[in-house]
């Protein structure tokens, strides 16, 4: 009975992860024998006399760059371009990280072996599109002021070439065959613009409130018959396993949305990585500092001993265009009130900042604001002042270095557990200017007096287009002709 329970909330947890009929999920590849053999030695001759019946081989001594992915790689050589399916190397060639088709002939024991792995690449075969990317929320996504476009943390920590990035147009290039399903992309990535297909944070904050008032734990799909019967084990009926692509994909803004959607403590079983565990730890600390409870545990055993499992619960409904951050706000605010717990500390990858602005030479230009696409900035256009929610900036720094007065500073002291840090509160404010001629306000009185200081005296005595820059656009055209 306990087993068909358990079965039956997967399944409907499933339906609700895979509900998004837009998405395609999976694609299909015809793999030719085309092989690119690069290096200049006797055994690279010896692989091609053996290998030249199964595979169409085109043989060189050494390539300059090579670019794409399986089935379609562009090779560069002198001023030529070769396309290949595969490249094997008789020689060192030196490659930023590992890529299906790209083959070393010295990790190989023996030519038997390395023939059948480049045979069995050959061929028709489906590959799971694994990520969903939005670059309206990317922080790298065109962002040019530096070399790293102020996060490329997803290319960071990929463990092979799934994802990359061309830095000339500051885009991602995304190889989903490549992808291993580690999860790693979408558990680093600051604003929610990395997510797993079939996992998003939209339908899994739908699908968790299946969980209400159950003790979650969190699995790999390929583990889940394994703790199953670990959950049947303990005669507990309110244990429920929640299967994922894999657990690692999981970040601090997911596992509070568990928490506060079950009501209960949690357990994640598998193998933690450090991203997982830093997020775990902030977690964790969130809680004893609120609560005084521990609220993730990584051994069904621990939470066997605890006299009571449960949590605060909140039900959070989650926008489809929302940033991970705004999420993570909205849901964090509900414990604070208008209390203050301290502050928690940042961690390698999950860091916080309050930025602080000189409002003695901030001129309002609102750089800062058009800078910012997660909205943690935003300009009241009703009394000329600038606002700021810490709780949803990511502290990428683009708004730091866009600023031309350079009058903002970002300390990053960590997640204020206060109110006023996850609330809209001005940082810079200023006077409004209006238009000496027709009165309507159109700018503020620093960006006027400071236009003022560096153009007027390139106009001499020229007192007429000294006054249009006290005019709007509309009266400096009027001005001008009247003069």
């Amino acid at each position: 009975m306990a087993n068909s329970y358990i079965y039956n909330t997967i399944k409907e947890l499933k339906e609700i992860l895979n509900n998004d009929l837009s998405m395609n999920y999976e694609s299909d590849i015809c793999i030719d024998n085309s092989l690119l053999v690069v290096g200049d030695s006797a055994l690279k001759d010896e692989f091609i006399k053996e290998a030249k019946d199964k595979f169409s081989i085109e043989s060189v001594s050494y390539i300059d760059s090579f670019s794409g992915n399986l089935g379609s790689f562009n090779v560069k050589i002198n001023e030529e371009i070769l396309n290949t399916s595969q490249i094997v190397f008789f020689n060192k060639f030196d490659i930023y990280k590992p890529q299906l088709g790209i083959t070393f002939a010295n990790e190989y024991e023996s030519r038997d072996s390395l023939i059948l792995e480049l045979e069995n690449l050959i061929g028709e075969f489906s590959y799971e599109n694994t990520i969903l990317y939005s670059k309206d929320k990317c922080q790298y996504h065109h962002r040019d002021k530096n070399e790293f476009s102020y996060c490329k943390s997803c290319v960071e920590v990929c463990p092979n070439m799934s994802i990359s990035s061309n830095d000339e147009k500051r885009e991602l290039i995304f190889s989903n065959i490549d992808c291993i399903l580690c999860g790693k992309c979408v558990a680093v990535c600051p604003s929610g613009a990395m997510e797993k297909t079939n996992t998003s944070l939209y339908n899994l904050n739908k699908a968790i409130k299946l969980y209400k008032n159950k003790i979650i734990l969190i699995c790999n799909n390929n583990n889940l018959e394994e703790e199953v019967d670990k959950i049947l084990a303990t005669s507990r009926k309110d244990i429920l396993p929640l299967p994922l692509p894999n657990i690692n994909m999981l970040n601090e803004v997911y596992l509070l949305s568990i928490l506060q959607e079950s009501a209960n403590v949690c357990v994640i079983s598998g193998n933690i990585e450090s991203l997982l565990k830093e997020s775990i730890d902030f977690i964790n600390y969130l809680y004893i500092k609120l609560f005084n409870k521990k609220a993730i545990f990584s051994n069904i055993d621990d939470i066997l001993k605890l006299s009571s499992t449960t949590l605060e619960h909140y039900s959070y409904e989650v926008d489809r265009d929302e940033f991970s951050r705004e999420i993570f706000s909205n849901r964090l605010k509900y414990f604070i009130k208008d209390k203050n717990f301290g502050v928690i500390e940042n961690t390698k990858s999950i860091l916080y900042t309050n930025l602080t602005i000189n409002q003695d030479i901030c001129t309002l230009c609102m750089s800062c604001v058009e800078s910012c696409n997660t909205k943690a900035l935003i300009n009241s256009k009703d009394n000329f002042s600038l606002l700021l929610n810490p709780s949803i900036c990511t502290a990428c720094g683009y708004c730091v270095d866009n600023c031309p007065e350079k009058c903002i500073e970002m300390p990053l002291q960590g997640v204020e557990l206060k109110e006023n840090f996850f609330t809209y509160n001005t940082i810079a404010k200023d006077e409004p200017f209006k238009c000496v001629e027709c009165g309507k306000v159109f700018a503020s009185m620093k960006s006027i007096a400071k236009v003022k200081s560096m153009i007027a005296p390139l106009f001499g005595n020229d007192n007429v287009r000294k006054r249009t820059l006290e005019c709007c656009s509309d009266c400096k055209v009027k001005v001008m002709f009247k003069a």
